[in-house]
């Protein structure tokens, strides 16, 4: 493929009465899919100059979920993965259709991202172009990729409801999709441009380096991550965050996920019996 013909943003968001956030995000030469979570089911369309853009309002909650229901009303040639707090480079098509050129092979391509607070850019994430290896590409989220559309048909690739905003377990949607990705050997790549920022000021899902998180992580590990999981507890334990918890009682939350995942234990319902555990002691 010389160039992306078409390109496709599928944004998962909420409580959207309109079509404002087509501007907000600075949407320029797209097709875009809002899949968005309300409280009724109904459906829009409209045109800006020659890309339709489409909003799908369910009552539906978890943004796996709502990742499908993108997925679902997606026709793209190339997709992008996106959420509302995300701004989008003005000439964000270019460099999407100039990374397939760089990789005509590519099934998937990470593309660099800016996090901001209060309006300051506080980290820039932007890899190298090549091949890129399965560790560093779970470092990504879901806003940095791009995937061919018949890639993720050809694979029947989707979105793990169990994982993410609003399910069980509050993170991990991204990384289990990437995972995916890897487990059916399609030919992912990255590409040293950066194309989008991200406001981290609010966010619904993260509450933190807790005690929750680190048990999430486990369950995570456990469903996804298969002969990884442990050296992937391992890192995240050592990982340097914002945290009170020490080394061992980050192993201990995440070993005790990854023992309650086959049961499907939420971390309130395990943090609850070990509470009840406790007393009886």
């Amino acid at each position: 493929m010389s160039e992306c013909k078409n390109i496709e943003i599928l944004c998962a968001t909420m409580h959207q009465y309109d079509f404002s956030k087509h501007d907000t995000m600075n949407i320029h030469d797209c097709d875009v899919v809002f899949a968005n979570q309300a409280d009724k089911f109904s459906y829009q369309e409209m045109k800006v100059g020659s890309n339709s853009v489409k909003m799908l309002t369910t009552a539906t909650r978890g943004v796996g979920k709502n990742r499908n229901l993108a997925l679902a009303l997606a026709s793209g040639e190339v997709l992008l993965f996106a959420d509302d707090d995300l701004t989008y480079e003005t000439d964000m098509p270019r460099m999407i259709s100039a990374g397939f050129q760089r990789f005509p092979d590519a099934d998937m391509i990470v593309f660099g991202t800016r996090y901001t607070k209060n309006g300051n850019v506080y980290k820039c994430r932007k890899p190298k172009a090549g091949k890129l290896p399965f560790f560093r590409a779970l470092r990504y989220g879901t806003c940095a990729l791009a995937v061919r559309r018949s890639s993720v048909l050809k694979h029947d690739l989707h979105f793990t409801e169990l994982f993410g905003g609003g399910c069980r377990y509050s993170y991990g949607e991204d990384t289990d999709f990437i995972v995916q990705c890897f487990r059916r050997h399609l030919r992912i790549y990255s590409y040293s441009e950066v194309i989008a920022a991200t406001s981290k000021d609010s966010s619904t899902c993260f509450s933190g380096y807790g005690e929750k998180f680190f048990f999430d992580k486990g369950a995570l590990a456990r469903h996804s991550l298969g002969l990884a999981a442990v050296p992937y507890m391992v890192h995240m334990a050592r990982k340097d965050l914002e945290s009170d918890l020490s080394f061992w009682k980050k192993i201990w939350l995440l070993w005790s996920g990854y023992r309650s995942f086959p049961d499907l234990i939420s971390y309130v319902e395990w943090s609850s019996k070990h509470e009840e555990n406790h007393h009886c002691q």
